[in-house]
């Protein structure tokens, strides 16, 4: 369970791919330090049962959505969302995402990347720009990626993943200057090999080696991460990526 304070009570924050994992864990880490909730995902019944967790642990309004973050109107439907049932947007938490293939190059064409560029790039890109209105209108809004050590050191496999997140943490810095503007913050969360479906059994051992802390993160441990940059203690920071690898990245470790 995530601490309780009441830092960011009277927010209204967004995240994708909350049925589950780390999306589910950002959603608990935000209710429990005050935020009402739109959380969305493809797997509407799981959604439905962590927001029921979250309004009966936290008692925090919480609206869920079937959405597709590739969808033309994705950014259309949370806008709506967030206007007709809370009156205002001010955390954006991109966190949906797809699996990794473990391919080589040999093995991963061209058109293999695209879906990969779509949930991590375009729709994500998309969906910022119908929200930016509501944002800018937000108490100290944020808007945070969950990216992975892998768009900042590939590693020779997973091409569309790895092009993807990389991508994904330009398209951030580039986003955080225009948005400035707007006093809207853009930063990044960037995970290394951490304990969720995303690394599967056969590559579990291989993982765990190359963390220098010898364990795999945890969820929670990323959502604490993506609360501090929603907080005010992270008013002062913007087009930065924060990593959180159990030291996997240290050169010469």
């Amino acid at each position: 369970m995530s601490p309780r304070s009441t830092e960011l009570t009277g927010r209204v924050a967004f995240i994708t791919g909350a049925a589950r994992g780390m999306g589910a864990a950002h959603a608990e880490a935000l209710a429990a330090r005050g935020a009402d909730l739109i959380i969305t995902d493809l797997d509407l019944a799981e959604l439905n049962s962590v927001a029921k967790g979250l309004r009966e642990t936290y008692g925090r309004r919480v609206s869920t959505l079937r959405l597709d973050v590739t969808a033309p109107d994705a950014g259309a439907q949370v806008a709506a969302l967030a206007r007709d049932e809370f009156g205002r947007l001010d955390i954006a938490v991109h966190n949906a995402g797809i699996m990794h293939d473990w391919k080589g190059l040999d093995e991963t064409p061209a058109e293999r990347i695209q879906p990969y560029l779509d949930v991590n790039v375009l729709g994500p890109y998309s969906i910022t720009r119908s929200l930016r209105p509501l944002l800018a209108a937000g108490d100290q809004p944020r808007v945070i990626f969950i990216s992975s050590q892998w768009g900042q050191v590939p590693d020779g496999h997973s091409y569309g993943y790895m092009i993807a997140k990389a991508a994904q943490l330009g398209m951030m810095k580039a986003l955080s200057k225009e948005l400035l503007v707007d006093k809207i913050l853009v930063n990044a969360v960037a995970p290394g090999a951490i304990h969720t479906r995303m690394v599967p059994d056969e590559v579990y051992e291989e993982e765990l080696a190359a963390v220098p802390l010898g364990r795999l993160g945890e969820a929670d441990e990323i959502a604490a991460t993506v609360a501090f940059l929603a907080s005010d203690s992270a008013a002062f920071i913007s087009g930065q990526t924060i990593a959180v690898n159990g030291g996997a990245l240290v050169p010469g470790v």
